[in-house]
């Protein structure tokens, strides 16, 4: 179990400051994407999207100035055929107490 301060109890982040969030980025390579759409269905905070003529579909990022994705790698994990990439992520080391460190794993493939 791990205890915290009453200094680490009273530091709380506050998630509508733009300055606490940390977002991550999804790359898609376009040749490889066939546009299936399961990456926009299993995305959490849908930051995904498909565009595109029909038959034709691409899955993108969606453009806002903070974005919903937060680098958990879901997409990259159901897409069969490597086409997408998550960078960034959450760092909570500052906010919480951390417990085990290791390199970070992505979700096994499905």
């Amino acid at each position: 179990m791990v205890y915290l301060t009453w200094k680490d109890r009273l530091r709380v982040p506050t998630y509508d400051d733009p300055s606490h969030v940390m977002t991550g980025k999804v790359e898609v390579d376009a040749e490889l994407c066939n546009g299936c759409g399961m990456c926009v269905k299993v995305c959490p905070g849908s930051a995904l999207y498909l565009e595109g003529p029909p038959g034709g579909k691409k899955a993108r990022m969606v453009a806002r100035p903070v974005t919903d994705c937060m680098s958990c790698n879901d997409c990259a994990a159901v897409c069969e055929r490597d086409a997408i990439s998550a960078r960034g992520g959450c760092d909570y080391g500052f906010y919480y107490r951390t417990l085990f460190k290791r390199d970070f794993v992505p979700p096994r493939r499905f």
